[in-house]
């Protein structure tokens, strides 16, 4: 299988995915968080609010994961950066 040669040029479609999948991350990881505070001040370990916030949180960390890896991807066709 030959490399392919001459540049490549970038995708603004996930370029823009990207940026979506950071700025919900930047909204569900706080949430999360303070969705963790809440359930433990009302009951502690083992409720189901409490594993709703571990949900929220583990989302949040996927969409940040998914965001920085696009956005990464993306940056290093822009520049021509061959791994």
């Amino acid at each position: 299988m030959a490399k392919a040669s001459g540049p490549q040029r970038g995708s603004p479609t996930r370029y823009i995915v990207a940026m979506v999948a950071l700025l919900g991350a930047m909204v569900t990881l706080p949430a999360g968080f303070i969705q963790m505070i809440v359930a433990l001040q009302r009951g502690g370990y083992g409720t189901t609010s409490n594993t709703l916030a571990f949900v929220t949180m583990a989302f949040g960390g996927a969409l940040l994961g998914v965001g920085i890896a696009l956005l990464i991807w993306e940056i290093s066709i822009r520049n021509n950066i061959r791994h």
